[in-house]
């Protein structure tokens, strides 16, 4: 359906709902935002009649809550076409928009925009507009239960997949829910919640295991290392005492081998094939050299 033929119509809003729907149903999803987005603008505009043949500028109470109720209705065909399109990036701004500010929005209209966005894991996006609406309603919001929901939602969806089951309790306490609401959802999550604990306190043992292990495995590595350098020490003032200063050669050969023994001190060899490599290279090779 074209946008000049839409807004020529003289057909209310009911009507185009009914052609939104059979068009997701058909799964013609470009022509149902085409007329989602048309309608909603007009509808903005207060350019649709309806059904009574009333302007909307004179409609009563009833009839308001009514187009209201309608107008939501197409919100929700809208999200399923761009979701449904692979579109989803588009839904927050139309919908920002629209409502001017998310926390306009209605309670189910939220929902869908967290279930969206947490579906594609920006858990973060999910948190920002969960917040913003909650500060600018929780309080005045007349229904429990959508408040409920969207908590629910949000432990769901947000919080367990994130890792944080185990503030599930902790973040009830401080939602604006009645205490038999909190208990509920607390009961509802129960099970999840003490596995999170649970494994929390296993990986945290481990940690401490580990930290230990690292730490024995360095003290013995630096007491090994100590131990060689004597060692080295040692060799190097016997070595010193076998020798003739006028045996430069011999010196040369010898610093040779000390680099040696530095590179395998360097290399972990266990201290008592450390003492062997170290005498064979100086004291047995080279005795003959020395004399």
């Amino acid at each position: 359906m074209a946008q000049t033929e839409i807004a020529k119509s003289e057909s209310n809003i009911f009507t185009y709902k009914k052609s939104a729907s059979v068009l997701l149903i058909a799964r013609d999803f470009e022509k149902c935002l085409e007329v989602c987005k048309e309608v909603l603008r007009l509808r903005r505009l207060g350019n649709l009649e309806d059904k009574n043949g009333s302007t909307t500028e004179n409609e009563n109470l009833s009839l308001k809550l009514s187009q209201y109720e309608e107008t939501e209705h197409l919100i929700v065909i809208l999200i399923q076409a761009f979701a449904e399109l692979e579109r989803w990036e588009e839904v927050l701004p139309y919908i920002t928009d629209y409502y001017q500010g998310i926390e306009n929005v209605s309670a189910y209209v939220l929902k869908l925009c967290l279930l969206l966005h947490a579906r594609v894991r920006e858990y973060s996006i999910c948190s920002a507009i969960y917040n913003i609406w909650m500060r600018a309603n929780a309080q005045s919001w007349s229904d429990q239960e959508d408040i409920s929901m969207l908590v629910d939602v949000y432990i769901k969806h947000v919080l367990i997949p994130t890792g944080k089951a185990s503030e599930v309790e902790g973040f009830l306490r401080s939602t604006q829910l009645d205490e038999a609401s909190q208990q509920k959802l607390l009961s509802a999550y129960e099970e999840v919640i003490q596995k999170s604990r649970a494994l929390g306190s296993s990986v945290e043992d481990e940690e401490k295991e580990k930290k230990k292990v690292s730490q024995h495995n360095s003290q013995a590595f630096l007491d090994s290392t100590v131990g060689k350098a004597f060692r080295v020490v040692g060799v190097v003032i016997r070595w010193f005492r076998t020798i003739e200063p006028r045996r430069v050669a011999g010196i040369l050969v010898s610093l040779a081998g000390l680099a040696a023994f530095a590179a395998i001190m360097l290399n972990g060899v266990p201290v008592a094939i450390f003492d062997v490599i170290l005498d064979h290279l100086i004291f047995r090779r080279h005795r003959n050299f020395y004399k």
